[in-house]
């Protein structure tokens, strides 16, 4: 055991500052080693490209370094331009090329920045949560500044306790809406005291399951992989402590061979699973920096 953690320890000082790992023990960065080994396996031509970033960002984050991540980011460069066509996926390109330490403003010959910044409007990156939040995370992590207006459209957009899908706040809200828009809300420098942003992560807390973990859907229900991961990560760029049950309900749903389930009783997709999970075990916190 001791080896083990030594050799997580080493991985784990080869990423640059990347936010803290003190939001994982050493079960956690057991289990996320396990998660990017099995990450390490999948065949790079046969994932979508969009998939194919995050694991970029995951990998990275998990301590694999950018040598060991050519041929991911090769693929990328190339197939990048074609599939970034919104803010959202723009910006996803964009914190790969930050994660395996390229500019994302000249990365395989596109400036991904420019295209998040050419879709901004009336405070908004596009139809979704995910949208703003992955051009808030990207350009943070380049060290441009997030500009107030995306800000207080987060504000006027959130519902009766967090955020929907489509971030209007009349929708239902969905915890992992809501934990990642407080992910980019904290890259983008907002305090965590904030009272509105302080109200929005009571809320998300709140909707924690039996097992400890968290549904999309909230209320109770039994965790998904995918968004007991990302509340996880949204604690702890907030920096609040991860709750051990958080953290055994996530590792729960890990296999032998490294993979993450969706549900107990649903593998879904075990590549997005897997990959959310692997960012959250690792301790540390999107954006990654150059």
């Amino acid at each position: 055991m001791r080896a083990a953690l030594a050799g997580a320890a080493a991985l784990l000082a080869a990423v640059p500052a990347v936010g803290t790992a003190a939001c994982a023990g050493p079960a956690d960065l057991r289990a996320g080693q396990r998660a990017a080994g099995w990450l390490t396996t999948l065949p790079v031509a046969d994932m979508p490209t969009g998939q194919l970033a995050d694991t970029v960002v995951a990998l990275r984050l998990s301590g694999r370094p950018p040598g060991a991540l050519a041929s991911r980011v090769a693929a990328l460069r190339r197939r990048g331009p074609g599939y970034a066509t919104t803010a959202g996926s723009s910006g996803k390109v964009a914190l790969a090329a930050l994660a395996a330490g390229a500019d994302p403003r000249r990365f395989g010959g596109v400036d991904y920045l420019a295209r998040i910044r050419r879709a901004f409007a009336d405070g908004r990156y596009g139809a979704t949560a995910y949208d703003q939040a992955f051009s808030m995370l990207a350009l943070a992590g380049a060290g441009e500044p997030v500009p107030p207006a995306a800000v207080r459209a987060l504000r006027g957009t959130r519902g009766a306790g967090g955020w929907g899908f489509d971030l209007r706040a009349a929708s239902r809200d969905q915890v992992d809406a809501t934990a990642i828009t407080l992910e980019a809300l904290a890259a983008a420098g907002v305090p965590a005291g904030t009272p509105w942003v302080a109200s929005a992560r009571a809320w998300m807390v709140s909707q924690r399951g039996p097992d400890g973990g968290y549904a999309s859907a909230g209320g109770g229900r039994a965790a998904d992989g995918n968004t007991t991961a990302m509340v996880w990560r949204a604690l702890c760029a907030s920096g609040r402590p991860v709750p051990s049950r958080l953290r055994a309900a996530l590792r729960g749903l890990q296999g032998r061979d490294g993979r993450v389930r969706f549900t107990a009783v649903s593998e879904g997709s075990p590549l997005l699973a897997t990959t959310e999970a692997a960012i959250a075990l690792s301790g540390r916190t999107l954006p990654p920096s150059r």
